[in-house]
C-alpha cells in the first residue's frame, strides 16, 4: 500500500521550497533529478478506469517500469493506493507479469488482468516531468520520500500543467507527513491536491473526444455501515464519508464556475456539521476545527445562495409584458453578483488556510485525537454497539422534529427552526439508512425528504428577498423589476404553505426505521 500526501504548489514559490530549511536540515543527501516520461494506457472502453485502477509505463533514461494502481482512496490529501511494479522491456506494459504480482482474491483484477483487455489497451494520455526526490529522515524513525515534480499532463494538443510536492511515508507513523507539511506551510502556501496526474489526463481524454460530462461534481457515496460496528467507528466511516465528498468537489481544482461542484461542495459540509452534532455527546470537535468550519461553511453558502438566486428563484419568476425588460436586468445583476460570490468563495478555497484545515481534520482523525482526554467512561461509550445509538439518535431527532414543526406555521422563524430539524433528520436518517430494512427506510425517508425540500423552497423566497435588498441597494435602478419579482414570489408562500401542511401529515403518519 502506497501512503502518499500530494499538495499543490504554484510554480513562483519552487526555489523558496527547493531551499527551505526543513529539507537542508532533513535530508540525508543532496536532491536527485530525474526526467520522467509516463504513458498511461486503458482499453477504448476505459475498463481499467471503470475498475478504480491506472497502468502507467514510466521511462527514466533507458529503464522502462510498469506501474499498476487500484483501490484506496484520498482524504484531505493523504493518497492510500495498492501499487505494484516491475520492469519491462519498453514502453508497451505486461499484464500477463502483473497478473502473478496481484492477490488472487482481487476481483477488480479479474476483470482489467485478462489477455482479452491486454489485447484492447492502447496509450491514453502522457506526463512529461522534471522530477527533484529528497529522501528525508524525520523524528521517531520516520523515513520519507518528498518529491516535487513540475512539467504536464497531455493528450494530444490539449495539455495541463503540473507542479506539485508528495511526501511518499517509507517507514513510520503517517501523522508525519501532516506535520511536515503544517511546519512547510508557515513559510510556503500550499493547496490540497486532490487529483492524480491520471484523473488529470482522462480529463484531458474525455474533452477530446467530447464526451466530458456537463458537471464533474459527485454526490456522497453509499454508506456501508453495520450493527456490529461501534459508535466510534461509525464515526470515522461518517465523518470519512462527508470529507470525501467535501474534497470530491473542491470548487478550487476543476471548472471554477462549475455551480453543481458548489452545490454539493456545500451538501457535504452541511452533512459534515450534521455529524459532528450527531456524535458530539461521545466525540467533541476541538473548538478551533469548528470555528474554521463555520467560516469555511459561511463563504461556501454565500455563493450557494447567490446562485440560487440567479438561477432557480428567479428563473422561476415569468416576464410580464410590461415588466419583461426590468426582470432581465435584474437577474443579470444577480448573475454578475453571483459570479463574483462563487469567485470569492474559490479564492476560499484556495487559501492555505482551507488546506490547513484540511489537513488538520485529517490529522485528528488518523490520530484519533478525541481519545487522549477521555475518562474510562467515555471511552466505553466509544464501543458501545451502533444499532442502540442509532435508535436513540433518531428518535431524539424525532421529538424534536415533531416538537418543532407543530409550531411551524406561527411565524417565519418558527418555520425556518423546523426546516433545520428536518434537514438534520434526514441527514442522520441518510446516514443510519444501512442498519434498516429498506420496506420501511425509504417511505420514512421519502416522506421527510420531500417535506425538507419544500420547506427548503420557502426558505430560498426568504433568502431572494433578503439579497433583493442587496440588490437593490446597490443598483437603485433595479427597483421596478426587483418589485415585481418580490410580488410574484410573495404569492407563491400560500402555496407553498399548504404544501408543507400536507407533507407533514404524510411524514407524521410514517413509522421510524427499524
Amino acid at each position: 500500500m502506497e501512503t502518499e500526501l500530494k499538495l499543490l504548489l504554484a510554480p513562483g514559490h519552487v526555489k523558496a521550497l527547493i531551499r527551505h530549511p526543513l529539507l537542508a536540515r532533513h535530508a540525508s543527501a543532496a536532491p536527485r533529478t530525474k526526467d520522467q516520461t509516463g504513458v498511461y494506457f486503458d482499453t477504448p472502453g476505459n475498463d481499467l478506469r471503470r475498475n478504480d485502477a491506472g497502468l502507467r509505463v514510466r521511462r527514466t533514461g533507458d529503464e522502462y517500469i510498469q506501474t499498476l494502481k487500484a483501490g484506496g482512496g484520498v482524504q484531505g490529501g493523504l493518497h492510500q493506493r495498492n501499487e505494484w511494479e516491475s520492469q519491462v522491456a519498453g514502453e508497451q506494459p505486461d499484464l500477463a507479469a502483473l497478473r502473478e504480482m496481484v492477490p488472487a482474491n482481487a476481483k477488480w483484477a479479474r476483470k482489467v488482468l485478462t489477455p482479452g483487455v491486454a489485447e484492447r489497451i492502447r496509450p491514453i494520455f502522457a506526463t512529461r516531468i522534471k522530477r527533484m526526490l529528497w529522501d528525508l529522515a524525520l523524528p521517531d524513525g520516520v523515513e520519507v520520500e518528498f518529491v516535487l515534480d513540475r512539467g504536464t499532463v497531455e493528450h494530444g494538443d490539449l495539455k495541463t500543467d503540473v507542479c506539485e510536492i508528495e511526501l511518499e511515508l517509507k517507514a513510520g507513523n503517517p501523522l508525519a507527513l501532516f506535520d511536515f507539511a503544517l511546519a512547510l506551510m508557515q513559510d510556503i502556501p500550499l493547496r490540497i491536491g486532490i487529483q492524480s496526474k491520471a484523473q488529470r489526463g482522462y480529463t484531458l481524454y474525455h474533452r477530446a473526444a467530447g464526451s466530458a460530462p456537463a458537471s464533474s461534481a459527485a454526490r456522497a457515496a453509499a454508506l456501508a455501515l453495520s450493527k456490529k460496528m461501534s459508535v466510534e467507528q461509525a464515526f470515522i466511516a461518517i465523518v470519512g464519508n462527508c470529507v470525501e465528498q467535501i474534497q470530491a468537489n473542491d470548487i478550487a481544482d476543476g471548472d471554477a464556475q462549475d455551480v453543481e461542484r458548489l452545490h454539493q461542495m456545500r451538501v457535504g459540509l452541511r452533512r459534515l456539521r450534521s455529524a459532528f452534532t450527531l456524535f458530539r455527546e461521545v466525540i467533541a470537535l476541538p473548538d478551533g476545527l469548528a470555528d474554521e468550519f463555520e467560516w469555511l461553511s459561511t463563504h461556501i453558502g454565500a455563493a450557494r445562495d447567490w446562485d440560487v438566486l440567479a438561477g432557480a428563484t428567479l428563473a422561476s419568476v415569468p416576464s410580464g409584458q410590461a415588466d419583461a425588460t426590468s426582470l432581465d436586468v435584474v437577474r443579470d445583476a444577480a448573475y454578475r453578483q453571483a459570479r463574483t460570490m462563487h469567485k470569492a468563495a474559490v479564492q476560499v478555497v484556495a487559501s492555505p488556510r482551507y488546506t490547513a484545515l484540511a489537513l488538520h481534520l485529517s490529522r485528528w482523525m488518523l490520530a484519533a485525537q478525541w481519545r487522549e482526554t477521555m475518562t474510562v467512561e467515555q471511552l466505553a461509550a466509544l464501543a458501545q454497539p451502533l444499532s442502540r445509538f442509532a435508535r436513540e439518535m433518531l428518535r431524539h431527532d424525532e421529538k424534536r422534529m415533531k416538537k418543532r414543526g407543530s409550531k411551524m406555521e406561527d411565524d417565519p422563524r418558527s418555520r425556518h427552526r423546523a426546516r433545520i430539524a428536518a434537514k438534520k433528520m434526514r441527514y442522520d436518517t441518510e446516514f443510519f439508512q444501512a442498519l434498516y430494512r429498506e420496506k420501511n427506510s425509504k417511505p420514512y425517508l421519502k416522506a421527510l425528504s420531500r417535506l425538507q425540500d419544500q420547506l427548503g423552497l420557502l426558505n430560498d423566497i426568504t433568502v431572494a428577498n433578503n439579497l433583493l435588498d442587496e440588490l437593490q441597494a446597490k443598483h437603485p435602478a433595479l427597483a421596478s423589476g426587483i418589485g415585481y419579482a418580490r410580488g410574484f414570489l410573495a404569492a407563491q408562500v400560500g402555496d407553498g404553505e399548504e404544501k408543507i401542511r400536507r407533507l407533514w401529515k404524510k411524514w407524521k403518519a410514517q413509522q421510524l426505521p427499524q
